[in-house]
């Protein structure tokens, strides 16, 4: 755009249609609310400034023949060689002042784009926060074999696969904002909620899904074993980090081929169960404080486990019909998401979206409490 003379005409060929779509169906509205919640913001707005210099035709459209595609992949692949040569080009935008618009329309400004300014402005991060995404985002990336970034965490966190009460839980663990272990010891009469009441180890999050001796740890992460077995995975019991980074986890098949329906289940089945954990927890240190050695029992716990999955399963089914309209649910992507899990599934239709009864099959449950707790 800067090369190019600002009277001679310039014609973009693109892979896909989001400049045309941006710099001119929404131009107005991305520019009335100062290109905010947009990603590379300051490119957009460069980028829209130079365009404003210029006087003579611009265009965007999509590359149609395979001329035009073959020149995009040639370009990409110029793009990677200098990317290992270190070769890099930085371009300085030459901006206008007279075509730079900065700041919100009033009537465009909302509350909830008004709070994120003012988070903007006053953005800290707190220091258990980057000590947590330290911890994530590596053994993310260990898992995926690709890189991956704080951003990407946060946004997993609200998938629609998680329950908004457990994605509010999880996004508390990442800040470690709960009130257990270290957040009693400075407070006069309270220490001693600083200890599992069960183990007597000084409490933290890792602690509670991990590695309490608390009855219901060891047996939750059975039950979701042997269901997690039925979907021909491998199964190894999640780490603190591998839980909180549920949302980007990676399945796929032996030929390298990704695996959505056995993604999905894994966010499902590791979400509830980590909740349910933490569930039984409070209910043992806090509803039954008085009552010292008080334990929830094994049948309890494994009903408690199977009425959540199933409680899942049939909303899924639920989702599927017409009348929640595009929020419904594809059938083949809750049938995918299901398929193998399901009792006595062989005598159910291929489409058992809209039978009752249908239900989580798992094995009569024996408690393996030796685990790896």
């Amino acid at each position: 755009m800067q090369i190019v003379p600002k009277d001679v005409p310039l014609h973009f060929i693109c892979e896909s249609k989001t400049l045309r779509v941006v710099l001119v169906d929404e131009l107005e509205r991305w520019e009335d609310t100062d290109w905010r919640g947009i990603s590379n913001r300051d490119a957009w707005k460069a980028l829209t400034n130079a365009l404003r210099q210029r006087c003579a035709v611009t265009t965007f459209r999509k590359a149609k023949s395979k001329a035009e595609k073959q020149l995009l992949v040639d370009g990409r692949s110029t793009a990677r060689q200098l990317a290992r040569l270190n070769t890099f080009l930085t371009v300085i935008p030459q901006s206008a002042q007279c075509f730079d618009l900065s700041g919100v329309k009033m009537k465009c400004l909302t509350q909830r784009l008004a709070y994120r300014m003012i988070r903007l402005r006053n953005h800290t991060v707190r220091a258990s926060t980057e000590r947590s995404l330290s911890s994530i985002i590596p053994e993310i990336q260990g898992q995926n074999g690709k890189d991956a970034s704080a951003e990407e965490l946060w946004i997993s966190l609200k998938s629609k696969d998680i329950r908004k009460t457990i994605s509010d839980y999880m996004w508390k663990c990442v800040h470690n904002a709960h009130r257990v272990g270290s957040f009693w010891e400075n407070i006069p009469g309270l220490e001693d909620r600083a200890k599992c009441s069960y183990c007597g180890a000084t409490e933290s999050m890792k602690h509670i899904l991990i590695d309490c001796q608390a009855p219901g740890r060891d047996i939750v992460w059975d039950l979701a074993g042997s269901l997690w077995k039925t979907k021909q995975a491998e199964w190894t019991r999640p780490s603190y980090e591998e839980i909180l980074g549920v949302g980007l986890r990676e399945w796929r098949t032996t030929k390298n081929k990704r695996r959505p329906s056995a993604e999905r289940l894994w966010r499902i089945l590791i979400s509830e169960s980590t909740y349910l954990i933490w569930c039984l927890r409070c209910e043992r240190a806090i509803g039954h404080e008085p009552d010292p050695g008080w334990t929830h029992s094994e049948k309890e716990i494994a009903a408690r486990w199977t009425t959540s999955l199933n409680r899942r399963l049939h909303l899924d089914m639920t989702m599927t019909h017409h009348r929640f309209g595009r929020q419904a649910l594809k059938k083949d992507l809750v049938l995918g998401t299901w398929r193998g899990t399901i009792f006595d599934e062989l005598a159910l239709p291929d489409d058992w979206t809209r039978t009752d009864k249908v239900l989580v099959g798992i094995a009569p449950f024996v408690s393996d409490a030796r685990g790896e707790g």
